[in-house]
């Protein structure tokens, strides 16, 4: 176990004792609250959690972070292996509350990863307070599929490059306008990206058929950068104008750039201008390969994250200076 003062192992660049240790030193002195204790605190959490009307797959997640708040239990990571005794235990005690099929949720955004030529999930996961995360916790790929990606540098890059990018957009789309004045409108259309990429993620990893995948990745990509011109000001009727935006995502692109002076608008137009049209697309008999449609659900997750950098706090390679220099995509 490192000293107080030593650099911590987690990688976070900070003292043991800024860091991991304050988890050991919580984790200790929680360990006195009993089974019983907690099952309480997490039945008063649960009634919370009803008052406010939330579903019982949001208290699962919810009715934790409540009731250890009462054990003066914060900023944790509520999944993977950096968890305290305590979080854990108060997963499993809150299971008991609840019928397991109304328990089906994920994080605050799916997205997806193409691992070779297969698809898997990527989440941004609920987390409260300051928290490490660990990006192999958050995709489905066992410990050898996840060492085979790591030895090959571009495959790496380009799994940090997406984790990244899911993490930005599914905590930036809920701030988005954070800090700033910005046109509401923004703020619903970058939802609905969100819905729409949720949808393409979940296609992907569990149909046969892409197309479905393809639809929703384009529509997701265009509502996104409509999100950025609506919360800039840009009118409903220029923006479904056809001879200026409607579903050109090159023109929509080109006009977000013209606005946000720190969105990479050159890299952004390199991928929407692979896309197949939106319209045309629907009526394509040929479904894109798994490759294709990988490729292009990667770069749509791409694109959103790079909008809601631009009207959001959220930016890991700001915060986190580890992070290499972009490379995917390319």
């Amino acid at each position: 176990m490192p000293s107080r003062n030593d650099i911590c192992t987690c990688g976070s660049g900070k003292r043991f004792k800024h860091c991991c240790g304050t988890l050991q030193k919580r984790d200790s002195s929680s360990s006195l609250v009993t089974d019983e204790e907690l099952l309480e605190a997490l039945k008063r959490a649960d009634a919370v959690g009803r008052t406010k009307g939330e579903e019982p797959s949001a208290r699962e997640m919810t009715n934790v972070g409540r009731a250890l708040k009462e054990f003066g239990v914060t900023g944790f990571i509520m999944t993977g292996r950096n968890r305290p005794d305590i979080v854990k235990r108060a997963q499993e005690l809150n299971k008991m509350l609840f019928i397991p099929r109304e328990l089906q949720a994920g994080g605050v955004h799916l997205g997806a990863f193409l691992f070779r030529d297969m698809f898997c999930r990527l989440y941004a996961p609920i987390a409260f307070g300051r928290a490490h995360i660990d990006f192999w916790e958050l995709v489905d790929l066992n410990d050898f599929q996840k060492a085979w990606l790591a030895s090959d540098e571009h495959d790496l890059a380009r799994f940090t490059d997406q984790a990244a990018d899911v993490f930005d957009f599914g905590y930036g789309f809920m701030e988005f306008g954070h800090g700033r004045s910005v046109d509401p409108r923004g703020k619903d259309l970058i939802w609905r990206a969100h819905v729409q990429l949720e949808a393409a993620a979940a296609t992907a990893t569990s149909a046969y058929d892409y197309r479905g995948t393809t639809q929703s990745a384009i529509l997701g990509t265009e509502l996104a950068l409509k999100a950025g011109l609506a919360a800039s000001g840009i009118s409903d009727k220029e923006l479904s104008n056809r001879k200026i935006i409607g579903h050109n995502l090159v023109a929509a692109t080109q006009k977000l750039g013209s606005l946000c002076q720190n969105f990479d608008a050159d890299r952004v137009e390199r991928v929407v201008s692979a896309f197949p049209d939106y319209v045309s697309s629907r009526y394509n008999d040929n479904p894109p390969s798994r490759e294709e449609t990988g490729h292009l659900i990667m770069g749509a997750q791409y694109v959103a994250s790079e909008v809601t950098r631009q009207f959001s706090d959220r930016d890991l390679r700001k915060q986190d200076h580890i992070f290499p220099k972009r490379q995917y995509p390319a």
